[in-house]
């Protein structure tokens, strides 16, 4: 098994001497920290390593490229393609292919689009050399996986008729090799004759023969200066002549092949007869046309990989080939190159592909280093085109859900972690079907938030998921959050969304502490307009009637507030710190001018005074609560009284 551990550095003095501790952290981050490791046998002390300096902590995390701000545009747009093409697949699962295909090419022209805003950012005067060189790197990734996934959606995702293969090969080499065209268009622009003085010329011709270009060819030919020579309208003659196969044209593969066996035996005359052996370009054209080995080999020098040269090598050699042939030949095109020990990741990708070895694609694929977003979505792509599935008949265990899901889990994890764009995660989180959802139900509250803009959008996210815990979870995170900060009012606004009865209760209670300390009832708004909110707890039940009491006897209606403070005692919710205040609270009322309290009310608050005579801090108030209570007493049975003689 290949090693790919890598080593880090922690440049930390006390690191070294006492050793490290490590803990994960939210969104695959690993903490490192100075750490002694002691037995359970050693006896709990200091350690020898402390001191009053600042111990020093290394987080450490994996580089992600999406996170650049030129890629982030790549995700963001793929996004909204894959979207689209979950929501086709709901809709109309059965008849995808032609929707697929256009997907596929979809993707492909967002990678382009990316490819040139790197291009752009490199040519910038401003940028450091260091960036730069971040910039050819990135561009290097991306023109990888734009070729891999070109050639991958002409062998697994189109429909080839005939299986004829060639055009779709070409068209490939053209797009990934166009420096041979550009330089054609160069040199035919300037529209002058003597073209073959130029350097570029005779590479130029060949570079378009072997792209299949044969009209260019003629072109840049025409300018020669002695293209009206016999020989030259010789070569144009055959090439002219050269047939090309279209299954449009209701032409078969065997009469196709007789034509070009034709076609090359007339080009094979003309070279035995000695026609082209006074221009050696010229001669070398012709023999690549028939196929001849040694001219091939002498032409390869000037293709900068081999399967630009394969193509061209079909082109003339093997015009009918096969998709399920192309394997053996890039073998072949390979060693013609001598590169069996020289192959790159990405030429090992385009061997597999060619070879029709789609899980070695896959695997292969995940090595590129554009943290799975290339692996994902082509995974996808493969999954709804029923590719992926007709794997499972010849690969025992192997599930194209499990793997599909696997990728897409693994890649919307990643996004998760970022600041922005955590809720482009979410969405590829959601479709999948087994682990999606317990996966966003563990990452939500883990993602970090430094606005409580970002907290609501957090919330609304769990709740359109049905994720009530996790709502209620972050809420009262953001609850502690404010209380630390000593923002109380916004904690019990947290602690209300949050629905925890037990966290409700504390901030009341912080809530009624402060009054006795300050004397003031603080965020008298929030607790005005409670309303059905205060039933979440017994506390808050009581401090938005208690804030009520307050706010009745400021307005003076006193009656109402001794009717309101006299529940509040019977009704057992009465914290037990609360007592002395709340009794306190009675002596005003009960030595009101008017009678505030009737006699069982009086009574009712001596009984409560017995009860909780033993609080401490009631000592110094008894006396004084009897007294008025006695003298409401007296005055509250003479009224009576005399209402009753009245009636």
């Amino acid at each position: 098994m290949e090693n790919n551990a890598k080593t880090f550095l922690i440049p930390n003095d006390l690191c070294r001497r006492a050793g490290m501790g490590a803990s994960w952290r939210p969104m695959n981050e690993i903490v490192v920290f100075p750490y002694e490791k002691r037995s359970v046998k050693q006896k709990d002390q200091p350690t020898s390593f402390a001191s009053n300096a600042p111990v020093s902590i290394f987080h450490i995390r994996r580089s992600v490229i999406l996170f650049h701000p030129i890629l982030r545009k790549l995700v963001n747009e793929s996004n909204g393609v894959f979207l689209t093409l979950q929501a086709s697949f709901k809709t109309k699962p059965s008849d995808l292919k032609m929707e697929i295909l256009s997907i596929s090419r979809q993707y492909r022209s967002i990678i382009r689009a990316c490819l040139e805003n790197l291009q752009d950012e490199v040519g910038k005067p401003n940028i450091t050399v260091a960036e730069r060189s971040e910039m050819h790197n990135y561009i290097t990734i991306f023109y990888s996986v734009e070729c891999v996934w070109h050639l991958c959606e002409i062998l697994f995702i189109d429909v080839i008729p005939g299986n004829i293969v060639l055009p779709h090969l070409l068209d490939w080499v053209r797009f990934h090799f166009p420096k041979h065209e550009r330089n054609a268009a160069i040199l035919l622009a300037s529209n002058s004759e003597g073209l073959e003085l130029e350097e570029e010329f005779w590479p130029t011709v060949f570079g378009n023969l072997l792209q299949g270009r044969i009209k260019v060819v003629r072109a840049l030919l025409k300018q020669h200066s002695a293209a009206n020579s016999p020989i030259f309208q010789l070569v144009q003659h055959l090439l002219k002549s050269m047939p090309t196969y279209n299954v449009m044209n209701n032409v078969s593969v065997s009469e196709f092949n007789l034509q070009w066996r034709h076609w090359v035996m007339d080009i094979q005359q003309q070279i035995d007869s000695k026609q082209f052996i006074n221009n050696h370009n010229l001669n070398l054209l012709m023999r690549l046309l028939t196929g001849e080995e040694e001219a091939w080999a002498e032409i390869q020098s000037q293709c900068e990989a081999w399967y630009e040269f394969l193509a061209g090598w079909l082109c003339y050699s093997e015009t009918t080939v096969k998709t399920f042939e192309l394997g053996q030949y890039a073998k072949q095109s390979i060693k013609k190159m001598r590169m069996q020990n020289h192959l790159r990741h990405l030429d090992r990708v385009l061997l597999a592909a060619m070879e029709f070895d789609m899980l070695l694609v896959i695997k292969e694929v995940q090595e590129m280093t554009e943290n799975g977003w290339f692996v994902s979505h082509f995974t996808d792509l493969l999954h709804h085109s029923g590719r992926l599935s007709s794997l499972e008949k010849e690969v025992e265990g192997f599930s194209a859900d499990k793997l599909r899901e696997s990728f897409i889990l693994d890649y919307g994890t990643t996004l998760v972690g970022h600041k922005s764009l955590w809720q482009v995660g979410l969405s590829y989180l959601d479709h999948c079907p087994k682990d999606g959802l317990p996966t966003i139900q563990l990452l939500l509250p883990r993602i970090s938030f430094d606005s409580e803009a970002k907290v609501h959008k957090l919330i609304r996210e769990a709740i359109s998921r049905g994720l009530k815990n996790v709502a209620q979870s972050i809420c009262k995170v953001q609850g502690m959050r404010s209380l630390s900060r000593g923002r109380l009012g916004n904690a019990l606004t947290w602690a209300l969304k949050s629905q925890d009865g037990p966290f409700t209760s504390y901030l009341a209670d912080k809530y009624l502490k402060q009054y006795i300390s300050s004397g003031e009832l603080n965020n008298t708004d929030l607790l005005d307009n409670l309303g059905s909110s205060m039933l979440a707890s017994d506390r808050l039940i009581f401090l938005g009637k208690y804030n009520e009491f307050h706010k009745l006897y400021q307005e003076g209606e006193y009656k109402e507030c001794g009717h309101l403070l006299i529940a509040l005692m019977v009704s057992k919710i009465v914290p037990k710190f609360f007592w002395p205040v709340l009794l306190s609270e009675a002596t005003p009322l009960l030595e009101s001018e008017e009678i505030v309290f009737s006699a069982n009310d009086t009574f009712t608050v001596l009984h409560c005074l017995e009860e909780k005579e033993e609080i401490p801090e009631l000592s110094d108030k008894i006396s004084i609560l009897r007294l008025a209570a006695a003298r409401n007493l007296s005055r509250a049975l003479m009224y009576e009284a005399q209402c009753e003689n009245l009636v």
